[in-house]
C-alpha cells in the first residue's frame, strides 16, 4: 500500500520553464555582451583603402601574372566605391606584375564586358580599444583613429588606419625612404619660415594643433623649420651618432621588418614569352662562369658550384620591355625601386572610355634596403656569402664553419663580428640576409642570429662623396650588383628571392634634405605603409590622442566580395 511523503517545507517550489522567455533572455544577454565588448574592449573594422598595403588590403583583386605565375593584389577601390574625382565607378581593366613587370589587361568579351577576377573586400581587423588607456602606444603600432578634420561624415564615422611613427615632443624626419627622430628641439609659440619671418601664431584652441594642410589653413607642424633643418644637416655630417642629441635613424623590430618585405624578384617565377628568350636576372659573374652550373641556361633556378675559390652569382634588375620586345637586347639593368603592384592598376572611365594607368613618379625611387633569401645545400665543407649593395658599400654575411660573419667592403669597410650558427658540414639550410634601416640581420632556417647593435652602421657612410644631393646610389654597386651570392666548395643554391623594405616618400625630389615635422604633445604622427599612395600625417596633419580608437591587432575575416563562403585563410593572423 502506497504511503504519501510529506513535502520538505524548506525546499522552494519549482517554477514551470518558459522556453520562449529563456530564448529571449539569452538573446538579450548576448546582445548586451556584444555591445559591451564593442564599446569598451574590441571592435571590428573593415579596411576600405590601400594606404596600408601590402600589410593590410583594402578593396582588391587577386591577379595571377600570365607570364611568371606570381600572385599579387591590385587596388580596385574605384570599381567598388566609385572614383572621388568623377563620382563614377571605374572598372579595373589592367595591372602590372611587381615580379616581372608584365603590363597586362583582362580579356574582354564580344560585348565589351571585362572578364576580371571578382573583387575582395578589405581586410576585416579586430581593434583593441582600451589598450591606450592602459599603456602608451609604441612606435610601429598599427592604430585606428577618427579622421581629425572630419571625424564623422553624413552620420558615418570617418575612421583611418595607419602606423604610429612619431610621438609628442619629437621632430620626425623622412630622408631617402627612412625615418629619423630627435627630441632635442623645442619650438617657440609661433611658426617661422627658413628666414625667421613670422608666418602665424599657435592657435588659441589647443584642439587645433593637429592641423597641417597649408592648402586649407594654418600648419602647426613647423614643417622644415630652420632650426630643425640645421640640426638634421649637422647630424648628417656627423654620421647620425646615437645618443648625441641630434637626429637618429629609426630602426624597426624583427617582426615588423618581416611584415614590411615587398617582393623584388622571385627566381622560381621567371617569365616566359613565346619565341623570345628573356635574359635571366641571376647569372654567374663573367670571371666565375666556369665555376657555376645552372639547371636551365634560359631559366636558371638552381646553381651548383664546385671549387675552393669564392665565385659569385650576380643579380641584375633587368626590366624586360614587354611592349617593345625588339629592344630586349639593348635593355640595361637599373636600380631597385619602390614600385608596388598594388598601386599599378589600370582603370577605365565608363563615360569617356579613357584608360588611366596609376603608376607615377612616386613609384620609382631607389631603394637600398634589401633582403635576400636562398636555400643552400652543402655537399661537404664550404661557405656561402650573401651580399647586398647600398651606395658606395657592399655588405656581406658569410655562412660556414659553424658561424656567420658580417662585414662590409668599400670606403670604411669593416667587420661587424661573428656569431655561432648551425651551418657546418653537409646539409640544407634556408639563409636570409637583410640590410634594413642601417642594420644588418641574418637568419638560418627562420631563426634570427642576433647581433644587436654590433651590426649597426651610419646612414651617412654609404653616400659617396659628391652625391649628397642625389638619391645616393652608384652604378658599380646598386645597378651592376645590388645583390649577389658567393660560394666556396661544393654548394647548390636555389629558391632565391629578393625583397625590399618600405620606402617613405617625401614631398619633393630634393634628396639632400629631409621633410621634417614637429609632433605636439598629446599627438601622433601616423603614416601609411603604402607611402606613395597614402593620405596621412604628411598631408593633413597630426592625430590628437583624444581621437585614437585603439590598436589593430588581428585580421580575422578577409572575404571574396561579400560572400562568407570565400574566406581567405591565408590572410588570417596577427598584424605586425
Amino acid at each position: 500500500m502506497a504511503t504519501a511523503t510529506a513535502a520538505d517545507p524548506r525546499k522552494k517550489p519549482a517554477h514551470p520553464r518558459d522556453p520562449a522567455r529563456e530564448a529571449v533572455e539569452t538573446v538579450v544577454f548576448v546582445v548586451v555582451l556584444v555591445l559591451l565588448l564593442k564599446l569598451f574592449v574590441t571592435e571590428a573594422f573593415v579596411i576600405p583603402t590601400g594606404s596600408m598595403a601590402e600589410t593590410l588590403y583594402g578593396y582588391q583583386k587577386q591577379v595571377t601574372c600570365p607570364k611568371c605565375g606570381h600572385d599579387f593584389p591590385v587596388n580596385c577601390h574605384d570599381e567598388v566605391e566609385a572614383n572621388q574625382m568623377t563620382g563614377r565607378k571605374h572598372p579595373l581593366v589592367g595591372y602590372t606584375c611587381p615580379n616581372c613587370r608584365y603590363p597586362g589587361q583582362f580579356p574582354r568579351a564580344a560585348n565589351g564586358a571585362i572578364d576580371s577576377p571578382p573583387y575582395r573586400s578589405g581586410d576585416r581587423v579586430l581593434v583593441l580599444k582600451p589598450i591606450y588607456h592602459l599603456t602608451a602606444a609604441n612606435r610601429g603600432d598599427v592604430v585606428v583613429f577618427k579622421y581629425p578634420e572630419e571625424p564623422q561624415q553624413k552620420q558615418t564615422a570617418q575612421n583611418y588606419i595607419k602606423r604610429a611613427q612619431g610621438f609628442g615632443g619629437e621632430t620626425v624626419g623622412i630622408h631617402r625612404g627612412d625615418l629619423y627622430v630627435t627630441t632635442a628641439l623645442t619650438y617657440p609659440p609661433d611658426a617661422r619660415d627658413e628666414d625667421g619671418n613670422l608666418l602665424y601664431l599657435r592657435p588659441d584652441d589647443p584642439k587645433d594643433l593637429w592641423k597641417g594642410d597649408p592648402a586649407r589653413g594654418p600648419d602647426y607642424r613647423y614643417v622644415n623649420n630652420k632650426q630643425a633643418a640645421d640640426l638634421f644637416e649637422k647630424s648628417r655630417q656627423a654620421g647620425f651618432p646615437a645618443g648625441a642629441g641630434g637626429f637618429e635613424i629609426v630602426r624597426k623590430p624583427e617582426d615588423q621588418l618581416l611584415a614590411d618585405m615587398r617582393v623584388v624578384w622571385d627566381n622560381d617565377k621567371q617569365p616566359t614569352e613565346k619565341g623570345t628568350t628573356i635574359p635571366p636576372r641571376w647569372a654567374p659573374a663573367p670571371e666565375a662562369a666556369g665555376a657555376w652550373t645552372a639547371d636551365d641556361p634560359n631559366h636558371p633556378r638552381a646553381f651548383a658550384h664546385k671549387g675552393r675559390s669564392l665565385d659569385w652569382l650576380r643579380y641584375r634588375h633587368l626590366i624586360y620591355p614587354w611592349n617593345r620586345p625588339s629592344d630586349a637586347a639593348e635593355t640595361k639593368p637599373t636600380h631597385v625601386d619602390n614600385f608596388l603592384g598594388y598601386n599599378a592598376g589600370v582603370d577605365l572611365d565608363p563615360l569617356t572610355g579613357r584608360m588611366d594607368s596609376r603608376p607615377n613618379s612616386a613609384d620609382n625611387y631607389w631603394v637600398g634596403d634589401l633582403i635576400l633569401e636562398c636555400d643552400a645545400t652543402f655537399a661537404g665543407a664550404g661557405a656561402v656569402v650573401l651580399e647586398l649593395s647600398k651606395g658606395q658599400n657592399r655588405f656581406q654575411a658569410r655562412f660556414g664553419d659553424g658561424k656567420v660573419t658580417l662585414s662590409s667592403t668599400g670606403p670604411g669597410g669593416k667587420e661587424f663580428g661573428s656569431r655561432p650558427c648551425k651551418v657546418k658540414g653537409p646539409g640544407k639550410y634556408r639563409l636570409r640576409f637583410a640590410n634594413v634601416d642601417c642594420r644588418l640581420w641574418v637568419w638560418v632556417d627562420g631563426k634570427l642570429i642576433d647581433f644587436g647593435t654590433d651590426a649597426d652602421y651610419s646612414p651617412a657612410s654609404t653616400v659617396p662623396a659628391g652625391k649628397e644631393d642625389t638619391e645616393g646610389y652608384t652604378e658599380e654597386n646598386d645597378v651592376a650588383a645590388p645583390a649577389s651570392i658567393g660560394a666556396e666548395g661544393d654548394v647548390t643554391v636555389r629558391a632565391i628571392k629578393l625583397f625590399r623594405d618600405i620606402y617613405y616618400t617625401r614631398g619633393s625630389n630634393d634628396h639632400a634634405r629631409a621633410d621634417l615635422y614637429y609632433v605636439h604633445p598629446g599627438h601622433y604622427l601616423c603614416l601609411g605603409d603604402n607611402s606613395a599612395q597614402s593620405s596621412d600625417s604628411r598631408k593633413w596633419g597630426l592625430v590628437p590622442e583624444r581621437l585614437m580608437l585603439g590598436k589593430a591587432v588581428f585580421v580575422f575575416a578577409p572575404f571574396l566580395g561579400d560572400r562568407w563562403l570565400s574566406l581567405r585563410f591565408d590572410r588570417i593572423g596577427f598584424i605586425k
